[in-house]
């Protein structure tokens, strides 16, 4: 899965796309399954968790002659280099940056991180992969009714709790950097072409 990952993330950097892409570690460990243990411990084990995907997917893309660097907001004694935000931006240029490890603190998901992520390199938009078309009014898992929304904006999402795209912070700081939010179905993996080349799929949530 990593190789057709990588295969579809070079397309994309040679489309003249700067692109960087915060990772999950959801294959590892889903701290929302384990209430029982400490929020210092989950969140840790998760974090951690990101960190090992960023290393798979970095070796994906290095077998594609892809050039990616790993950022982290962790000190991991050489493992991997660790790099400050103008280095990031600079390295932005000519690579495509794996942000591992969210964003560092306990009680952030890596929806925060994204769109810390997103700020940070001021970004256009950011693009969430998910495995339904786009956002829903409610679950269309749950819900043969359920009707897609093709357009939001940040505010309608705010104003309706049953509107599940990203956690309300991250919202509220992709409304105050102006940063897009779509949201597409990664079960067709060219859906992430589609989109980048402007053909109106998934749900995107802007300012207006």
């Amino acid at each position: 899965k990593t190789k057709e990952i990588a295969k579809l993330i070079k397309k994309v950097h040679d489309m003249g796309i700067k692109v960087g892409i915060v990772i999950g570690g959801g294959n590892f460990f889903r701290g929302r399954s384990n209430k029982d243990m400490e929020a210092l411990y989950v969140d840790t084990m998760g974090m951690l968790g990101t960190t090992i995907n960023a290393l798979g997917l970095a070796d994906a893309f290095k077998k594609e002659e892809l050039s990616c660097i790993i950022s982290t907001p962790f000190d991991l004694n050489g493992l991997i280099p660790k790099y400050s935000k103008e280095e990031v931006l600079d390295k932005l240029n000519d690579n495509v940056v794996i942000f591992g490890g969210g964003t560092g603190h306990i009680g952030c998901s890596t929806d925060t991180a994204a769109s810390n992520k997103a700020s940070l390199m001021k970004a256009d938009a950011i693009i969430k992969l998910t495995n339904v078309d786009g956002v829903y009014d409610k679950d269309p898992n749950k819900y043969s009714d359920a009707v897609m929304y093709d357009k939001l904006t940040h505010q309608e999402v705010l104003d309706n709790p049953e509107i599940k795209v990203m956690d309300i912070d991250a919202i509220k700081e992709c409304k105050e950097n102006n940063i897009d939010i779509l949201v597409i179905n990664f079960n067709d993996k060219e859906n992430l072409i589609r989109v980048l080349e402007g053909k109106e799929i998934g749900t995107r949530i802007s300012h207006e």
